[in-house]
């Protein structure tokens, strides 16, 4: 069960704010027997991908399209000892066997068509973070599949079932201030 407001207590984990701590939005109990999929690893240096590596499930399975991201995650110490990384397309993606995906910073990559196909096929729990953008924002990293194809709002995720919560005023770049998102669903 996913709970917003409880924080477990893990003595090691290095101090993330509560919004962003990962622990808040997973399951509470049982990781360790969970079969995870992470779509989009990207540079492994957001606060969430830092907090993957720290997750102790059954195995966990990470999916990009840009194999060098792919790379420096296969570098990195992972508490979960059988992970796997997973060279593909999440659009040509089955999406079956796992009991969570996480889907962190990823589907405004995509066209908003294409997106919604890959949430159609998921019928496993689901957690969502996004940028939660009026406007696009440059592509600074120089990677084709880091251009912003698509803009989300709340009310898409809500009309998809999806439980949320908007942090508002969560990113600052480029002068520019714009909300994020956490989606939750099954």
């Amino acid at each position: 069960m996913f709970n917003f407001l409880k924080r477990p207590v893990i003595s090691d984990y290095p101090p993330f704010p509560f919004y962003i701590d990962l622990r808040n939005r997973l399951p509470r109990r049982g990781l360790e027997k969970l079969t995870v999929l992470n779509v989009g690893m990207g540079e492994g240096n957001s606060g969430l991908a830092q907090q993957l590596y720290l997750q102790k499930f059954k195995r966990l399975d990470i999916i990009d399209v840009h194999q060098p991201y792919l790379d420096a995650a296969k570098a990195r110490t992972w508490a979960t000892d059988d992970v796997h990384f997973i060279f593909a397309d999440l659009r040509n993606y089955l999406f079956s066997g796992y009991d969570l995906i996480l889907i962190f910073d990823v589907l405004e990559h995509l066209k908003k068509e294409e997106s919604l196909k890959i949430l159609e096929k998921i019928k496993c729990k689901l957690v969502i973070f996004i940028p939660l953008e009026e406007h696009f924002r440059p592509n600074v990293y120089e990677v084709e599949s880091q251009n912003h194809l698509s803009t989300w709002t709340e009310q898409d995720f809500k009309e998809l079932g999806f439980r949320t919560e908007v942090l508002k005023d969560f990113h600052h770049e480029g002068g520019l201030v714009f909300p994020a998102l956490w989606a939750l669903k099954n």
